[in-house]
């Protein structure tokens, strides 16, 4: 592709405890070895302290949000249901739920770290902890160097998440057509139109927890892309390779993936890793489940 101007690039995660903090900085170290991209955590105060107490670590900036000091209440809780016929999405929406409000508090503040990062980098590519770097990054930074300012890998159409709780909220409603993105991997532009859309992520997620308690943080983004109409451009499926398959039987949804796939059948792995080729030709990975080079 044709080069771009792009300023300050980085990668840049949001993590809270240390079992999150390790996730990152394999991600973060990831990405460095491409580009020179420099990397950027946004965490609270106490996992901020763990990380100085560290020989060395792959963070340029590490960034405290204020309002995120609650990363052991959640590493230490899961979610508790009142009766247990309940489904594990019952038991997220349970309000009273001590792992609910902490992960609720969690996702605001992966949101707020979008602005902390636009404070310090003109391209800033936001990445969830369980990601890992394959290849470079260009690409992604440059789809938002001028017109788009974000970009991300679309949601396939149909597979779009929470429709009825949008459905139901007058001020956040989205037309059937409205692009969903998978929010694990987003580049962000710093410009008037991206902050514009982060203070509306940020407010249509508070309003949609509050009406039905759903926590995930994609259907907030998909209304306020739409209300913004914030300029946005698709990224292809290489800079997502999402490792996720509840139909898998080996009792967990993760899929295993590296970059260099595998050489196994993977359809021993079930579909989405026989469709992602095992991690072959993906340029982010994004799973619980990633074996890294040499292991």
């Amino acid at each position: 592709m044709a080069p771009c101007l792009l300023g300050r690039v980085a990668t840049v995660y949001f993590a809270v405890g240390s079992r999150s903090l390790q996730k990152a900085s394999r991600s973060a170290a990831s990405s460095k070895r491409f580009d020179g991209l420099r990397a950027m955590l946004v965490t609270d105060d106490a996992t901020a302290r763990k990380l100085r107490l560290q020989a060395e670590h792959p963070f340029d900036i590490v960034a405290v949000d204020a309002g995120a000091s609650h990363a052991a209440e959640f590493e230490a809780t899961r979610p508790v249901a009142d009766r247990s016929s309940l489904s594990t999405a019952e038991r997220w929406r349970n309000r009273r739920d001590p792992a609910n409000l902490a992960l609720r508090r969690l996702r605001a503040a992966k949101i707020r770290a979008v602005a902390t990062a636009l404070q310090h980098f003109d391209v800033a590519l936001l990445m969830d902890a369980d990601t890992y770097v394959c290849s470079s990054l260009l690409e992604a930074a440059c789809a938002v160097s001028e017109g788009p300012v974000v970009a991300f890998v679309p949601v396939d159409r149909g597979r779009e998440h929470a429709a009825s709780v949008l459905a139901r909220s007058e001020r956040w409603r989205v037309p059937g057509h409205a692009v969903e993105a998978n929010t694990g991997v987003v580049a962000w532009r710093n410009a008037t139109a991206s902050r514009a859309l982060v203070d509306a992520w940020l407010r249509a997620y508070g309003d949609l927890a509050d009406a039905s308690g759903f926590l995930m943080d994609q259907p907030a983004f998909r209304a306020a892309l739409h209300a913004t109409r914030a300029p946005h451009a698709a990224l292809p499926p290489r800079f997502n390779c999402r490792g996720h398959d509840r139909t898998r039987r080996a009792g967990t949804s993760a899929v295993p993936l590296r970059c260099a796939g595998y050489d196994a059948d993977e359809a021993a792995h079930g579909a989405v890793a026989a469709r992602l080729r095992g991690g072959a030709g993906c340029a982010v990975l994004h799973s619980h489940d990633i074996q890294e080079p040499g292991r």
